[in-house]
């Protein structure tokens, strides 16, 4: 008899003991879906975290080439510059783009978004000679007049810069018809230098097609 309740008792505690590994297994295994799940779940919410901090960083911008075109578009001083010849293309070039209404004229470099330089050169006119000489013949001096045509290349050049760099944004030039008399030539002078100042308004407004 006290054996067999002996062998009774170990059974029993034999399945106690399987009943509470069993349980213990099913638990372990609970807890580690659970693990996994929160870990799942807390993946998404770090990637959007990151996504979210990314967005607001700021995008660094590549900086804009500016062109010839849209510097000439921006500026609103100017400084007139006479480098070398006559007066007159300058005066002319001012007077007709003060009329434009679109630029205001400074009197030094630091105030100056651009600077336009004009120049003349060249000359035209009629060269007249004089000359004697002892006639071998007669003993008396005779006396000689020659004329000559002197006409040389006349231009005004017109050249625009950045008053920042010196950069050139714009040049052009025309050539002065030949004349005679000291009005025609001035008169002259006028038309190459108003013909230059519509050259660089059409620059600045293309006209429509």
């Amino acid at each position: 008899m006290l054996v067999r309740r002996f062998l009774s008792g170990c059974l029993m505690l034999l399945a106690l003991a399987h009943t509470c590994s069993a349980q213990a297994k099913a638990e372990n295994a609970q807890a580690a879906a659970a693990g996994r799940q929160t870990g799942n779940s807390a993946q998404p919410q770090q990637a959007s975290e990151q996504s979210q901090q990314a967005a607001a960083q700021p995008v660094a911008k590549k900086p804009v080439l500016e062109t010839p075109t849209m510097r000439l578009a921006a500026a609103k001083n100017i400084l007139l510059v006479r480098a070398h010849g006559s007066t007159i293309p300058v005066e002319v070039i001012r007077t007709t783009m003060e009329g434009w209404g679109c630029f205001t004229f400074v009197t030094t470099p630091d105030k100056a978004d651009l600077i336009v330089e004009v120049a003349s050169s060249g000359d035209s006119g009629v060269q007249v000679a004089s000359s004697s000489r002892v006639s071998p013949e007669t003993g008396h001096e005779e006396k000689s007049t020659s004329s000559s045509k002197k006409i040389s290349p006349t231009e005004v050049k017109m050249t625009v810069f950045d008053a920042r760099n010196r950069r050139a944004l714009w040049s052009a030039s025309e050539n002065v018809k030949f004349a005679m008399k000291e009005k025609a030539k001035e008169n002259n002078l006028v038309e190459a230098a108003e013909r230059l100042a519509s050259k660089f308004h059409d620059r600045l407004e293309p006209p429509a097609k």
